[in-house]
């Protein structure tokens, strides 16, 4: 699913690292770099790299954080928010491949991928629980 996703982004020119940064700015705005380095469990000098790009090509600008002046946030702007709908449509793109070959909307897949997914970490816990 994420090389067909690439694909489709690749298409329109956008990179997927720095649309998933930038959709949790959007989504957590404002929000400083300490707390998106948080959220992200990315080194902070890898998303100081990030954001300069992002800041650079207008998707996200630097506000002044009055609490703490050795600080700042972070705010998607227009530019990026216009990124954020284009590389939407391409993710649905996707999609829609996907279940095209799936004959089945990807929807109907989530309940059941997320009863795997806990019953995947359940049998690890117990595993791990053993004495060895």
């Amino acid at each position: 699913m994420r090389a067909i996703v690439y694909e489709e982004l690749d298409r329109v020119a956008l990179r997927p690292n720095l649309l998933a940064i930038l959709a949790l700015i959007d989504m957590h705005q404002p929000v400083t770099p300490t707390e998106l380095a948080y959220e992200t469990g990315l080194a902070p000098t890898t998303l100081r790299d990030m954001v300069n790009e992002m800041v650079e090509r207008g998707h996200v600008r630097r506000l002044e954080n009055k609490e703490d002046g050795r600080s700042h946030f972070l705010e998607v702007t227009a530019a990026g928010q216009r990124f954020i709908a284009r590389a939407s449509k391409a993710v649905r793109a996707a999609e829609e491949r996907i279940e095209r070959e799936l004959g089945m909307k990807l929807e109907e897949l989530r309940q059941p991928l997320s009863q795997l997914r806990r019953a995947a970490r359940e049998a690890l816990a117990q595993e791990t629980a053993l004495p060895r």
